[in-house]
């Protein structure tokens, strides 16, 4: 398949189920195909024509008699119905009943057929029935299976949630989107549990799904407070890694643009509240950090540090650390404390890896932040995991990133990335991932980075061999073609230098009658 240009999304059609399912129909009736023949013919046929199948249940409908036989989900779904609606509920039956719907949900193409059908009404009367505990005290165990069962349903399908709102769809609006019904009501649940870490993991998982490509659902839910929500878990429950997980990956979640039905997103906006001196949430966050990973020689049983907890840290502070004011407090904060002693004592972990070396080359946006890591030790460290972590495309990447950060109009952190071994490292990583082209640029930005101030730094960087490896990434990939460019200009090796088009008229330009074409 072509490679798109960037910024080129590829449209792929769908069809319904009713359009499938009447293919099938057809090949049995008027074919006479078997039941499986019929389905994988017309898969076939809709594939060929390029059709995207996967939003379709991929079996034969109901012919004659049985031409209206719904899909066994809706046999569950009745069921759970009846359950919900009972004053004294068998709590074994909810809980086979939601196990059976969490195993049908799985299937895209069964939640979407779920969640046309309007179950999520459904769904949410089970939770604020079940949830209710001063109610029902002993239900406790049947409400975490209706999050589950809410957690399967809303999963890539956040319209169910709330649609998008005027408000996001008018760039000159300054409104934020009114929290719908549903968000309210798992909001509600958030406060409501706020002591129960199992509960509050599932409510966060629900509305990060959520939040999924909807911008409209994020505002919705800032506005109904769920960043004080999970600032609030992550600090009540440190000690729950699945609660803290869930939390900062919706924190991450709320600062995002990725809605394409929009114009533009509040994600900054976002970001700006978490980290406002109103809700306090790098100083939060890294009380998380601190609580996690106290001691970071502390390799006993008893132990509460979490590789998994840590990553997911560094990854939410990198996302926060979008200005220079942010980066530089939290330095001053002390993430340095617990960044690098975490990639010294997690070395072989890759995503504490990838999470430490992502939140450096964020702060390292930061002038002050620059000399301090360096000063630090933070260049000898960030070489020494790249090296330890070769084979990992996206460590090297983000390695090779906070490198190119670090030595930026740096000439003394350029000069000691030199000294233990920075480029042969990037070589080494550039040749054995030749198809990473995001690896490829940072590496060439880090080499170009290094030299341009330090000239006398040119002819050990090229003694590793990083004119061909730079070469190679210049004749192999055009999105590099500008940082290998001018990494090859800094190193004062040969390079065409291509003068773009300046906006003067070419004498031949000219019309059929003779007058320029503009």
């Amino acid at each position: 398949m072509a490679k798109l240009p960037p910024g080129v999304v590829q449209v792929v059609p769908q069809i319904s189920q009713e359009t499938f399912d009447q293919v099938v129909r057809e090949n049995i009736e008027e074919f006479e195909m078997g039941p499986e023949e019929a389905v994988a013919d017309a898969a076939d046929q809709f594939k060929s024509q390029g059709v995207d199948l996967s939003n379709i249940i991929q079996q034969a409908p109901g012919t004659g008699d049985d031409k209206n036989k719904p899909h066994p989900v809706m046999d569950v779904i009745a069921e759970y119905t009846s359950l919900v609606g009972a004053d004294a509920p068998d709590h074994a039956a909810v809980a086979s009943c939601c196990s059976a719907l969490c195993s049908f949900l799985k299937d895209k193409a069964v939640r979407l057929l779920v969640g046309n059908s309007g179950a999520i009404t459904l769904v949410l009367a089970a939770c604020d029935k079940f949830g209710v505990m001063d109610t029902f005290p002993d239900t406790r165990d049947v409400f975490v299976n209706a999050l589950q069962v809410l957690c399967a349903l809303v999963q890539e399908q956040p319209d169910l949630l709330g649609t998008v709102q005027a408000t996001c769809l008018e760039t000159t609006s300054g409104d934020t989107a009114v929290p719908t019904a549903e968000i309210l009501r798992m909001c509600h649940h958030l406060e409501v549990h706020a002591n129960d870490a199992e509960i509050q993991s599932l409510l966060l998982k629900a509305s990060r799904f959520g939040c999924f490509m909807h911008e409209s659902n994020r505002q919705a839910f800032v506005a109904a407070g769920l960043i004080e929500f999970a600032l609030v878990a992550a600090e009540r429950h440190s000690t729950a890694a699945s609660t803290v997980t869930q939390a900062l990956l919706v924190l991450r979640a709320l600062t995002k643009d990725d809605d394409p039905r929009v114009p533009f997103g509040r994600g900054n906006d976002h970001v700006s509240k978490i980290c406002s001196n109103e809700t306090n949430g790098l100083e939060r966050l890294l009380g998380v950090l601190r609580e996690c990973h106290s001691d970071p020689t502390n390799t006993c049983e008893t132990s509460t540090r979490d590789p998994k907890v840590g990553a997911e840290l560094f990854k939410t502070l990198s996302q926060l650390a979008s200005r220079d004011e942010y980066c530089k407090k939290m330095v001053d904060l002390g993430c340095l404390d617990y960044t690098l002693p975490a990639m010294a004592a997690f070395v072989g972990d890759e995503n504490v890896c990838h999470g430490a070396c992502s939140l450096l080359r964020a702060v390292a946006g930061n002038d002050d932040v620059k000399r301090i890591i360096g000063e630090r030790g933070g260049i000898q460290q960030i070489v020494d995991t790249m090296q330890k972590h070769l084979r990992s495309a996206k460590v090297g990447e983000q390695g090779a990133a906070a490198l190119a950060a670090l030595a930026l109009k740096t000439p003394a952190n350029a000069a000691m990335i030199v000294a233990v071994g920075g480029p042969h490292v990037l070589v080494k990583l550039m040749y054995m991932h030749p198809a990473a082209v995001k690896l490829q640029r940072q590496a060439c930005m880090a080499i170009r980075n290094m030299v341009v101030r330090n000239q006398d730094l040119i002819d050990a960087v090229l003694g590793e061999g990083a004119e061909n490896a730079i070469n190679v990434a210049l004749s192999s990939h055009k999105d590099c073609k500008d940082e290998a460019t001018a990494a090859l200009r800094d190193l004062h090796c040969k390079v065409e230098m291509r003068m773009r088009w300046t906006g003067n008229i070419k004498t031949e330009n000219l019309d059929l009658d003779g007058t320029p074409r503009y």
